[in-house]
């Protein structure tokens, strides 16, 4: 009879202990001689009860699931590390539901419960202390720690990072010449410097004023004090061996899109004799996103700086998805005196290619379409009545009338685009209403109470478009 491999593991004395266990990129780099650096991989496991590492293995393959195994059954026989102790445990929980999958029948033989946890805070706090042990200082903070941060908003900023990346404004753009951004328009106004004409740094900055800029471009030794204190906000594309290791990890996770080996974003607040800088709040991440998505186009589309010396000019976007479909003002040379509400631009819409998809927007709009064609003309009309709804809460109104409105507007989106005849969208497509009274009647309601909000609603929206220039 062929000997059972896990009898002698069956006769260790089993506690009521419950092991964590994890497979990942350990939070340090490796740097070969004449090759890339490189993160090792790092199975851990973990005693919840006693607090302590069991197994630490560094690896420079992923560990296949016989090896996760082998190294669990060491544990149980004891290891350095656990001082010699043998223990069976009665749960197991892992952060990888394959791995649960693949191991759990041989360890519901030894009586262990094995389970998928997607979280292991002692897991990620012992990974902490390793990234401080291994590299001399605290742990650089991922953007998701950020309070307000949300995926999706990280997600954009890769997404707005890559198109960046592989676009290259540098190539057309010195980075002595300021780009005035004002986003919302009516805001305050930072001023952007596009980084990598020098051939070293690529990027952008973003600056509070006209005069940080000019502190910042006068100053020409590095021992040189400023002329006054100011901050700065970055994101600076360079390798990976910079990034917080939560964002690396990330990015495995959620499949965040890297234009290449030198195109990570890192992102900081930096102050005047800080060389590491700090971690922006939610507010300036996101501001730093919408310049990101916003220059590249302006400079192609509107300086024209990719046929020669950038031309002045300004222009108004309006940003979708997680920029609540607000609208972002640029303009070059820049300004510190606000734009005239006149003379600024029609807004025409960036759409974020490669940013996580709208799911409220998807589901306001999820009866409007019936191709791929329809579904895009959807999706402008939607996002430019989501506008019109932040434009109408902006002056004031009580959350009753709102929701009317809403309704309101929704109806006139899907009669648009159930019952209107126009392939692109324009805001000007609802100048000259109210239309489709005879489908509202049919199709909505027929009481004169509906129908005389449904012609309120459509009056506002008419005299809202006209605000941003748009003729019939």
């Amino acid at each position: 009879m062929k000997p059972d491999p896990l009898n002698n593991l069956r006769k260790i004395r089993q506690s009521n202990d419950t092991w964590l266990c994890t497979v990942r990129h350990a939070p340090l780099w490796v740097f070969p001689k004449k090759l890339p650096p490189y993160r090792p991989f790092l199975l851990m496991v973990f005693n919840q009860e006693t607090e302590s590492i069991l197994i630490a293995d560094l690896s420079t393959e992923r560990p296949s699931p016989d090896v996760v195994l082998k190294s669990l059954f060491k544990a149980m026989q004891g290891t350095l590390l656990s001082l010699g102790r043998k223990s069976r445990p009665t749960n197991i929980l892992i952060d990888d539901a394959e791995l649960v999958q693949a191991i759990a029948p041989q360890l519901t033989e030894l009586e262990i419960r094995c389970s998928f946890r997607a979280a292991l805070p002692e897991i990620h706090d012992a990974l902490r202390e390793m990234d401080e042990s291994s590299n001399g200082r605290e742990p650089i903070p991922g953007l998701l720690s950020i309070p307000g941060v949300s995926v999706p908003l990280v997600a954009e900023l890769y997404a707005a990072a890559a198109e960046y990346y592989t676009l290259k404004p540098w190539r057309w753009m010195d980075n002595w010449m300021p780009i005035e951004i004002r986003f919302p328009p009516e805001g305050r106004a930072r001023y952007a410097l596009v980084l990598g004409g020098g051939g070293e740094t690529f990027g952008i900055s973003l600056y509070e004023s006209l005069a940080d800029v000019e502190a910042m471009l006068s100053r020409t030794d590095v021992n040189q004090p400023f002329s006054h204190p100011f901050s700065w906000l970055s994101v600076v594309l360079d390798e990976a061996t910079g990034m917080a290791m939560d964002d690396l990890d990330a990015i495995e996770q959620y499949n965040w899109p890297v234009a290449g080996p030198h195109a990570y974003p890192l992102v900081l607040k930096a102050t005047p004799g800080n060389d590491w800088g700090q971690i922006p709040n939610a507010s300036e991440l996101t501001w730093l996103t919408a310049a990101l998505r916003a220059i590249p186009d302006f400079l192609s589309r509107h300086l024209r700086a990719d046929r020669g010396q950038p031309h002045p000019a300004q222009a108004t976007s309006l940003l979708t998805g997680v920029y609540g479909n607000q609208s972002i003002f640029l303009r070059f040379p820049a300004q510190s005196i606000p734009p005239v509400a006149s003379a600024i631009p029609k807004t025409e819409i960036i759409p974020a290619s490669a940013a996580q998809p709208d799911d409220e927007l998807e589901e306001y709009i999820q009866d409007w379409h019936y191709d791929d064609a329809s579904h895009e003309f959807a999706r402008q009309v939607g996002m430019f009545l989501f506008q019109f709804f932040d434009h109408l809460e902006a002056t004031g109104l009580s959350r009753a009338v709102m929701r009317k409105h809403e309704s309101n507007c929704w109806c006139i989106g899907w009669l648009e685009c159930d019952y209107g005849y126009h392939d692109t969208f324009t805001p000007s497509i609802f100048l000259g209403g109210p239309s489709f009274e005879y489908e509202f009647k049919r199709k909505v309601s027929d009481s004169k109470y509906a129908y005389a909000s449904y012609q309120a609603t459509w009056r506002k929206l008419e005299k809202y478009i006209a605000s941003l220039g748009y003729k019939e």
